[in-house]
């Protein structure tokens, strides 16, 4: 592949058309409205056509995203976290509307992976002197993914929080029912299928897809991802029972070098997924579903080359990037 195709930057325009989404019921915009309001003046007395638009049931910043493409905006700024991100993303997918972030969510882990500012003064900046990239994507059921999806421990996890009262709390919610399911999560069986050749069969914990690097802010079970060299990252964590899920979880939170005695690490362009019973899903910290069950079809996961322009802090983390920018 033409290295122009593998790593395009570009100094974000100086007069850029921008829709920004943000819920106006969150937390976050509640807490920042006059920060978000005087975001939109600060890009507008730079020459940007910029608008806020306003969510008001779920679906909408999908639904905005969607016409913001149609409009041929520049830029679409999701004003949120991760998930928000996640939604925006399924229009983004394969445009030419780029993605730009002021993060006020829970973690921001995308914020985190590339370096954006979790101020909204200093994110704000990254939007007028940062540069765009062209990144690849996950995508999983027809749903895309920037980050990661997992399947087993983490995606009952993920489902048990939207379920619970806990997700009120955050990520105490998370760390209260991920202790929980820790302690009485069994794994499964699995029957990996990599690029419709290489074939793995175990008993597993959980298996974190990735297309970056960071999980939950802090983690890194993908630690080798890169989200530009058209592969995802698959770690297999292996059921050992409850003190090895412990001591694998700190390995990896501590980013220790013991950490691969306890996982299975492979680079793929498709993954199918076939397990005995129906298990949870996540995609980007978001709940999706759960594999197909036995006899059925596998689930696959794939990644789609260069499908999302991003907007990006010019000297951010480049070891998340596989290729230079270009000149």
């Amino acid at each position: 592949m033409q290295r122009e195709l593998l790593a395009s930057h570009t100094q974000t325009p100086r007069q850029a058309s921008a829709i920004l989404i943000a819920n106006p019921t969150s937390g976050s915009y509640i807490n920042n409205r006059q920060q978000i309001e005087t975001t939109v003046r600060f890009l507008q007395e730079h020459g940007w056509k910029a608008r806020l638009e306003l969510t008001q049931q779920q679906g909408d910043a999908r639904r905005i995203a969607r016409e913001a493409v149609e409009q041929k905006q520049d830029v679409v700024v999701a004003i949120g976290g991760d998930g928000t991100i996640n939604e925006v993303i399924q229009e983004l997918a394969n445009s030419e509307t780029a993605l730009a972030t002021v993060p006020s969510g829970t973690v921001n882990v995308w914020a985190r992976e590339v370096g954006i500012p979790l101020d909204n003064t200093k994110a704000r900046d990254v939007l007028l002197h940062g540069v765009t990239r062209r990144i690849d994507l996950g995508q999983v059921n027809d749903n895309y993914f920037l980050l990661m999806a997992g399947v087993g421990l983490d995606g009952e996890v993920t489902h048990a929080v939207e379920k619970k009262s806990a997700k009120r709390l955050g990520i105490l919610g998370y760390l209260l029912v991920g202790l929980w399911k820790t302690l009485t999560y069994k794994g499964f069986r699995v029957h990996l299928i990599l690029d419709g050749e290489q074939e793995i069969k175990t008993h597993a914990m959980q298996i974190v897809v990735g297309n970056t690097q960071l999980y939950g802010g802090a983690v890194k079970y993908t630690w080798k991802a890169k989200c530009d060299d058209g592969l995802l990252d698959v770690c297999i964590v292996r059921s050992q029972g409850f003190l090895s899920t412990v001591l694998v979880t700190l390995d990896l939170l501590l980013h220790r070098h013991r950490r691969r005695q306890w996982v299975r690490y492979e680079k793929c362009r498709e993954l199918q997924v076939q397990t005995r019973h129906a298990i949870a899903i996540q995609i980007d910290g978001d709940p999706l579903s759960f594999t197909k069950k036995h006899g059925e079809n596998a689930t696959v996961f794939k990644i789609i080359p260069q499908a999302l322009k991003v907007i990006v802090p010019k000297q951010g983390p480049i070891d998340i990037f596989a290729h230079d920018p270009m000149e």
